[in-house]
């Protein structure tokens, strides 16, 4: 794999984007888990957990906000794992797990940085720049049949 210090341009700029949403993640997400435990020390770990599930599902705002983060983590999870397999990213297992003991932010953060490794890797091997043309962004799109209108497409 490629190291961070070896990619360039747009690579290098997706990579500290990724790596700078994964660190705040971990500073405010870390500092909020440390103030809601020690808010609930008295409850022993279990309770922590018990306080913390109550807490977070008390009315029908904090089941929504809940809810959505579930249902994120899901697609999230699925996206991971299309990714992961397309790219050649090993365990991603441990993104997925760790979303919930971790935070989500911090998790999809790190895998998306070391997918966008794996990409400069992969524009290395091809020699094509970052974003240039026949890079493998560009050729994602290459079929731009999608874009035109329904009627142009379907008289074709």
């Amino acid at each position: 794999m490629t190291r961070l210090s070896e990619v360039r341009g747009r690579d290098r700029a997706l990579c500290f984007l990724y790596g700078a949403s994964a660190l705040i993640g971990l500073i405010v997400m870390g500092w909020m888990a440390v103030a809601f435990v020690v808010q609930n020390a008295d409850a022993g770990a279990l309770g922590v957990v018990e306080n913390f599930l109550r807490d977070s599902t008390t009315n029908l705002a904090t089941q929504f906000v809940y809810m959505d983060l579930v249902l994120t983590w899901a697609a999230v999870g699925a996206y991971m794992i299309v990714e992961s397999r397309r790219f050649g990213i090993r365990h991603v297992w441990a993104y997925i797990v760790g979303a919930p003991a971790i935070a989500l932010i911090v998790t999809y953060g790190l895998f998306m940085l070391v997918r966008q490794l794996k990409i400069a890797a992969l524009r290395e091997a091809e020699g094509t720049p970052a974003g240039g043309e026949g890079s493998i962004a560009a050729e994602e799109f290459t079929d731009r049949s999608a874009l035109r209108p329904l009627s142009t497409t379907a008289s074709q």
